[in-house]
């Protein structure tokens, strides 16, 4: 899911800043926030399954969501600007990957 997202970012970068913007235009279609509205359940339902099984931390969805989100969105707008090289575009997903699961993980202390 992560790098067809960010392929899709990267195939279709003018489309990226349009996309995040007008959903929140008043006169958003009802197609749009449908669209979004599941998106954001599928991504939901992704981490409570990996709190049920142990690979995700407890807590609040938003606060292990935003700042997934936060890093795979600001990774894929770089790589969509062209700010990136295209071999750290390529080869930089897997370590932005390993990051975000590294920050999702259960606390292993005592």
């Amino acid at each position: 899911m992560v790098r067809a997202y960010v392929g899709f970012c990267m195939e279709n970068a003018a489309l990226l800043g349009l996309t995040y913007s007008i959903k929140h235009d008043p006169q958003a279609s009802a197609d749009l926030l449908e669209a979004t509205g599941r998106w954001s359940e599928l991504i939901d339902r992704l981490m409570l399954e990996g709190q049920r099984q142990g690979e995700v931390r407890e807590g609040a969805l938003d606060s292990i969501g935003i700042p997934v989100f936060a890093t795979l969105h600001g990774y894929a707008d770089l790589a969509a600007t062209g700010m990136l090289t295209p071999e750290a575009a390529e080869h930089g997903l897997d370590e932005v990957i390993a990051f975000i699961l590294r920050g999702c993980a259960p606390d292993s202390r005592p």
